[in-house]
């Protein structure tokens, strides 16, 4: 494999980012309902952030594409600490969803930052090096998660959600400052032309069915990441303190999982078999989340969820940056991140509105029928890219 030193302290900044906004993420239903919000309110939350960033995702991306991906990443960082201390701020509920939207709007270091590992990666090693970006993913919402539920109090007492707000405001900055005096701008064969939005790419079989895919696969996970705390709360009773350890478990599983199986894995079964795999995993989390009866028979399916996710995400984006042309790759990889945060807008809305309409176990089971979708979509996949990478398979 190529050197991972390029990528070292892009990941570390990207998990000091991931790390602020997993400390917001098991409290910020719970900081809804406590400004006055119903629970069905509660996880559109997640859909405000992830529709500010379906807009500003392509723009993000053909920006790294000509500017270039460090400038992008400082930019953004910058932006999302100022977001976090905005949350930290509000005294409203309508500032409580502005300040997420403006997080969302920021969020263009999520897609360049995944370029970047494409520009400094060769094709056979991108899944790896998708994967160490993926790891610190992993760390970021393992840690984040644990300090948002002990900076939130357990419940004892009246909730503090002020403190988690300034440490995410803090983690980001932390973030700004690795970008900005230890990442380094990425050589790069061709950059894209900012002018007009590029449709070209879409009108690739292989790269639309991908981004169906991914978009699959996202729809189901923000569904289920969603609804989770207020499932939760429902059905025992927990609250954020209680949500975060749940979310600190699978934050360890992806780090195991693309810190170091699936770059392996890929070069033995190929990234398309990956995706395969990943939506079955996923489909036995949804259902297994339908028969749990305690607290504590939820680590296995949140295990599998983290492992499905840990699976399919590093795969369809080596996939994508190796079909997307070199000039367009910013581009493409921007689109999935849209497609992402489309998934994310209506992930959490449909999971909360089933929730309320039909019960708390009809969101596991629409979930399942979407997966079923996403399955026929990914041996699709598996037809396109029958075989691992020449080099990987050596």
């Amino acid at each position: 494999m190529q050197s991972a030193r390029p990528i070292l302290p892009l990941a570390a900044a990207t998990c000091l980012a991931i790390v602020a906004l997993g400390i917001v993420m098991p409290v910020l239903p719970f900081y809804v309902v406590d400004l006055g919000g119903g629970m069905d309110l509660a996880p559109l939350i997640f859909s405000t952030f992830s529709a500010a960033a379906l807009v500003s995702a392509p723009f993000w991306g053909r920006i790294s594409d000509r500017i270039g991906r460090r400038p992008v990443l400082l930019l953004a960082i910058a932006a999302t600490a100022l977001a976090y201390l905005w949350l930290a701020l509000a005294q409203e509920i309508w500032e409580l969803f502005a300040s997420r939207a403006f997080a969302g709007f920021t969020a263009g270091w999520m897609a360049a930052s995944q370029a970047y590992v494409s520009d400094v990666t060769d094709e056979e090693n991108r899944a790896r090096g998708m994967g160490l970006l993926g790891a610190a993913f992993g760390v970021g919402f393992t840690v984040g998660p644990g300090v948002g539920g002990l900076a939130v109090g357990d419940g004892s007492g009246a909730a503090d959600y002020v403190l988690p707000s300034l440490l995410a405001a803090g983690f980001a900055f932390a973030a700004l400052l690795v970008t900005l005096f230890f990442v380094k701008e990425p050589e790069r064969r061709s950059r894209g032309q900012l002018p007009e939005v590029r449709f070209e790419a879409l009108r690739n079989p292989a790269i639309a069915r991908l981004l169906l895919l991914y978009f699959l696969v996202a729809l189901v996970f923000t569904a289920l990441e969603g609804v989770f705390a207020v499932w939760a709360a429902d059905q025992f009773g927990l609250g954020a303190q209680d949500v975060a350890w749940y979310l600190v478990f699978a934050g360890l599983v992806t780090v195991v999982v693309q810190g170091g199986l699936v770059g392996g894995l890929a070069r033995r079964v190929g990234e398309a078999r990956l995706t395969t795999a990943a939506v079955l995993i996923l489909f036995a989390s949804a259902m297994a989340l339908i028969v749990v009866t305690t607290p504590w028979q939820i680590y296995l399916p949140m295990g599998l969820l983290a492992l499905g996710m840990g699976l399919n995400n590093p795969a369809c984006q080596s996939l994508l940056s190796r079909t997307a042309p070199d000039h367009l790759k910013g581009a493409v990889l921007g689109a999935a991140q849209s497609a992402q945060s489309l998934a994310r807008i209506a992930g959490p809305a449909w999971a909360g509105a089933a929730f309320g309409a039909f019960g708390p176990q009809s969101p596991f089971v629409i979930a399942g029928v979407l997966l079923v979708a996403a399955l026929v979509v990914s041996l699709g996949v598996v037809r396109r890219f029958p075989h691992p990478t020449p080099a990987a398979a050596e």
